[in-house]
């Protein structure tokens, strides 16, 4: 009897961080690229498994992308290394530069940094971190105001697990804002373009806890030869990058909209509210209790 209570009451604790959309990581070939639909089909050929890619039967993955980014630059059987949300919505694609590593190292990637496992060619990581615009969130997502992002440098040990070999800097990045990372003596460098980005609502101050998913930013980092120092940051990248502050459309992971427009208006900040699903499993949890003790 006290170990169904219990699971009841555990039930009811966990339920709203099933709402935090899985990620699954992939390794394989386009078969597919079309900007218009907004299609990207992968043949997967290997899995992360968290350590490492491991071969898996192949299959062709059928997902999306909202990355202008990423259909100037993909090509029909490019190697790639992406991050797939809620089985059907790629939110990092990295093309395969380096095929020598297990790690798979990408010469560029479109999509969220965060979500990316594999190094860049010249063993570069970049990880970030958002600040968010309070009074513009809606549910569990806020945009951006700016993020702080880090690059390093890494290696990996012979059990595959990764370590850092030095710290590059960290640098504060509005929309549209470039930044170009370089450890001293490495051959490579990093074009790091932020394009635009979305923040964890619980970071806001007396923030309620909401369900919704986890918040997806945009950007488009390459890595470039020293010895070239020719730009390759896709000029449409800047030009068509809208500005937060000028608008007040929804979150890019809403689904009400895949593009923030400006307008002349103030809209109301939307206050997260706990929906009706939430409310009916609270209900149904405290009326099993009854029964059980009865």
């Amino acid at each position: 009897m006290k170990f169904l209570i219990i699971l009841l009451i555990a039930m009811c604790i966990v339920m709203p961080a099933a709402a935090v959309e899985l990620e699954e990581i992939y390794l394989g070939k386009v078969t597919k690229a079309d900007q218009a639909s907004g299609a990207l089909d992968v043949k997967i050929s290997a899995q992360w498994d968290g350590k490492q890619f491991a071969p898996v039967d192949p299959v062709t993955i059928l997902g999306t992308s909202t990355f202008d980014e990423l259909f100037e630059n993909i090509n029909q059987g490019d190697e790639v290394v992406g991050t797939l949300m809620g089985g059907e919505t790629w939110i990092a694609i990295g093309l395969v530069g380096s095929k020598q590593s297990t790690q798979k190292q990408v010469s560029w990637m479109v999509g969220d940094p965060n979500a990316m496992v594999a190094p860049f060619v010249g063993n570069y990581k970049v990880t970030y971190t958002a600040d968010p615009k309070c009074d513009s969130c809606v549910g569990s997502v806020c945009y951006a105001n700016s993020v702080d992002v880090t690059t390093k440098t890494v290696a990996y040990d012979s059990n595959s697990k990764e370590y850092t070999v030095s710290d590059v800097g960290t640098e504060t990045l509005l929309p549209a804002e470039t930044w170009d990372a370089a450890e001293t003596g490495n051959q490579q460098y990093l074009q790091i373009l932020f394009i635009k980005g979305e923040a964890p609502a619980s970071s806001c101050p007396d923030a309620e806890m909401v369900m919704g998913p986890q918040p997806v930013s945009s950007f488009f980092i390459k890595s470039v030869s020293v010895a070239s120092r020719v730009s390759t940051t896709p000029e449409s990248a800047i030009a068509t990058t809208p500005v937060m502050e000028e608008t007040t459309a929804m979150p890019a992971t809403m689904p009400e909209t895949e593009t923030m427009a400006p307008v002349t208006t103030t809209s109301p900040t939307a206050t997260p509210v706990p929906g009706f699903g939430i409310m009916m499993a609270i209900f149904g949890c405290a009326a099993a209790l009854v029964v059980i003790r009865r």
